[in-house]
């Protein structure tokens, strides 16, 4: 293994996709927790919508444990440290971190913040079909899982309540402050 773990955790609409986005930018290896989900959803043969994620992730949670999403991830994790660091996308929760603190001890944390309202507007412009139901729903969801707990544990958390171009150059100093 020659990478670090990085995981990025925040609210839907804080931003990142596009810090992942510069993650991949940068040579890092990006992973998501939300893929994983959304693979389940096409493979029980349902439709992406939001209603559809958040049964699948709760279901999949129910029937093979809290931390099957993690679980599910970490051979992938651990094939893409072999040629970089990586970061994690959207985990929710302290138990999926603490799975994969198991494999890998030096996993960090990266959260993301932004208000509520910087938040709706950017998923109003996502088009991402899981975003068309309500935002409080899968707010009150990913909340109930322990968000802020997780973001609690961070080392670097990024404040998001400027412009697209502010957060590319926080993001760039976190990576830097964590040393990826």
């Amino acid at each position: 293994m020659s990478g670090r773990v990085i995981v990025l955790c925040g609210p839907q609409g804080s931003g990142k996709g596009l810090v992942a986005g510069r993650a991949v930018e940068r040579g890092i290896a990006v992973l998501s927790l939300g893929d994983v989900v959304r693979a389940q959803v096409a493979a029980d043969g349902l439709e992406a919508s939001a209603a559809n994620v958040g049964s699948t992730a709760l279901s999949m949670r129910e029937e093979w444990g809290e931390a099957v999403v993690v679980e599910r991830l970490l051979p992938m994790v651990h094939e893409a440290l072999e040629a970089a660091d990586v970061l994690i996308d959207g985990m929710r929760q302290p138990l999926e971190f603490d799975r994969l603190v198991e494999d890998f001890a030096e996993a960090e944390i990266l959260s993301l913040e932004a208000t509520d309202e910087a938040r709706q507007a950017w998923l109003a412009g996502r088009g991402r079909g899981e975003d068309e139901s309500g935002f409080g729903e899968r707010e009150k969801r990913e909340w109930a899982w322990g968000l802020a707990e997780l973001m609690a544990q961070a080392r670097v958390t990024i404040v998001n309540n400027g412009s697209f171009d502010d957060l590319l150059k926080s993001a760039d100093q976190a990576f830097d402050a964590l040393g990826v």
